[in-house]
């Protein structure tokens, strides 16, 4: 009989293992790379996902045997081709198939602060919006990709911000206090100096960062801060109607919506987007949830559970 319950919270920049007993409760947490194949490949994930059962193994002297069940929440496993991909990396690792789950990550911070039926909106870096029924029946909406999606992102704030900054530099769009704090990002003397700094930009991690400037501007009636963030609630709000009504949630008794990911954490923009569902779905049965545990804790109570045999394997 196996003595743990294992967590896997693979992201795109590092991977938290987490390790309970039997009883559900947590022993200790590991920090290791990437787990996210579409970000650092295959072999890479692989060898990171290596790095972090070793490392459990060895310090805690467990053996595969030792383990009740494993729940997998990785980022980048986005359809079937993906689940493949990944399924196929986590029995190299000599995991039986009946001992573990894989799951998109986004479902380890709905479990870490509620139950089915549910909806978890997560807005970070990127964006997602997933819902799940009581049969565990599960539906996505977003989370495409930061070309085409992931509206209402850290990276797409960032990026409305930056656009509507060049826009200003050419003369097309009203002042807004937001371009100075571009430009004192910057620290340039004039704002034609912004574009030739701005369009250097490459990474999407470093556009999400310019978010920031919205979001913690201290006057929250600035009036392009406003804007930019009601037109993310705006689009957030549209996906998880979407959900809502796809799952039939509209017969249940209570239909959690948790907000997770760092962007959501601004309580203008938090209280932006729950407005907006509030007056969009016209319901009395939402209870809204921000994230306060840990992913990792809601991969271990994932798999408590399916190791019980309370939640379907599909």
């Amino acid at each position: 009989m196996g003595k743990y319950f294992v967590s896997v919270d693979g992201g795109g920049t590092k991977t938290e293992f987490c390790v309970a007993d039997i009883d559900g409760n947590i022993i200790k947490s590991y920090i290791f790379g990437s787990t996210n194949y579409k970000s650092v490949g295959t072999e890479k994930m692989f060898l990171n996902l290596q790095t972090g059962l070793n490392s459990i193994m060895k310090n805690l002297s467990m053996e595969i045997e030792d383990l009740s069940y494993i729940v997998f929440g990785i980022s980048g496993y986005d359809s079937s081709l993906d689940y493949d991909i990944i399924y196929e990396q986590i029995l190299r690792l000599g995991i039986p198939k009946e001992k573990f789950h894989l799951c998109n990550d986004s479902l380890l911070a709905f479990y870490a602060q509620a139950e089915e039926p549910g909806i978890v909106v997560i807005s970070g870096t990127g964006s997602i919006v997933v819902g799940i029924d009581k049969k565990n029946l599960l539906k996505r909406a977003g989370g495409w990709g930061y070309y085409f999606s992931d509206m209402g992102s850290g990276y797409w704030i960032g990026k409305e911000l930056l656009k509507r900054t060049l826009l200003y530099c050419d003369n097309v769009h009203k002042y807004s206090r937001l371009f100075d704090e571009v430009r004192k990002h910057y620290n340039a003397r004039k704002f034609e100096d912004l574009p030739y700094k701005i369009t250097e930009i490459l990474g999407f991690d470093e556009i999400a960062k310019f978010s920031k400037l919205a979001t913690e501007f201290p006057d929250d009636n600035e009036w392009l801060k406003r804007d930019i963030l009601q037109e993310g609630a705006t689009y957030l709000c549209g996906l998880i109607k979407n959900i809502y009504d796809s799952l039939d949630f509209k017969n249940e008794d209570n239909v959690n919506i948790v907000f997770s990911g760092s962007v959501l954490k601004n309580s203008l923009y938090s209280g932006m987007l729950k407005e907006a569902v509030q007056k969009e779905l016209n319901a009395t049965n939402i209870v809204f949830k921000k994230q306060i545990n840990a992913p990792a804790f809601g991969g271990i109570k994932l798999a408590k559970r399916r190791y019980k045999g309370e939640l379907n394997e599909k």
